[in-house]
């Protein structure tokens, strides 16, 4: 589950970046929130892979 949706995050990231610089304010404000929604699960990702491992480790 969290491979499919890291994949869904990383898609999101890269349709962020292609709309970023559309021709209309709303299209740019909706990549934003694409990249910012896939950064952010991409982020959680990391941080909780962290964790785990830092616990098996004690």
């Amino acid at each position: 589950m969290k491979t499919k949706l890291g994949i869904v995050a990383v898609l999101f990231v890269v349709m962020g970046f292609g709309m970023v610089h559309g021709g209309s304010q709303t299209m740019e404000r909706i990549a934003i929130g694409l990249m910012g929604t896939g950064i952010a699960y991409l982020l959680y990702l990391l941080l909780s892979q962290k964790k785990s491992e830092e616990q098996k480790n004690d």
